[in-house]
């Protein structure tokens, strides 16, 4: 797989998928939600109020893993993406616009939540815009042939050579 085929690949998931699965680890205990996301290259931007469970597990390890995929109704259909990598606020005035602006291209709904606080003070009170940095990407697609796994690496949010395909497990 070439480094274009692989990024249209994940941008392809990133556009068709609204939630992705979140996993974090606090004092040796797992945890995982879902949580709607937008891209911004291969970074994953989300909302998330400082009070749940993952937002509190990542203050104190910002490292997580993370999947998304589309529903299937055959093992041949699965494809999607695993990642691993570190969650952290946008560093700045220009990250942070860039951040929101990517959620509300994906998510326009979004917009009357953040124009009405008064009417979405639960939901939205204190929500914090957070960022998944991949570190590696994962693309499996069984209809490329049962558990086909593609590797990418990535540093700073930049893919770092070829797209490695990986031994099946």
């Amino acid at each position: 797989m070439t480094p274009d085929a692989f990024a249209a690949a994940a941008r392809r998931l990133f556009d068709e998928v609204a939630v992705m699965t979140l996993a974090t680890c606090a004092d040796a205990v797992p945890w995982a939600t879902d949580v709607y996301f937008a891209p911004d290259g291969f970074d994953l931007v989300f909302l998330s109020s400082p009070r749940s469970r993952h937002s509190r597990n990542l203050a104190v390890n910002p490292a997580c893993a993370a999947t998304i995929h589309p529903p299937v109704t055959s093992w041949r259909e699965i494809r999607g993406l695993q990642m691993e990598g570190e969650v952290r606020p946008p560093a700045g005035t220009v990250a942070k616009a860039r951040a929101l602006a990517a959620y509300l291209t994906k998510f326009p709904f979004a917009r009357d939540l953040i124009a009405h606080p008064a009417e979405t003070a639960g939901a939205f009170a204190g929500a914090t815009l957070l960022v998944l940095r991949p570190s590696r990407l994962r693309y499996l697609d069984n209809g490329l042939g049962i558990g086909t796994r593609w590797s990418q690496r990535l540093v700073d949010g930049q893919a770092v050579g070829p797209p490695e395909l990986e031994a099946r497990e």
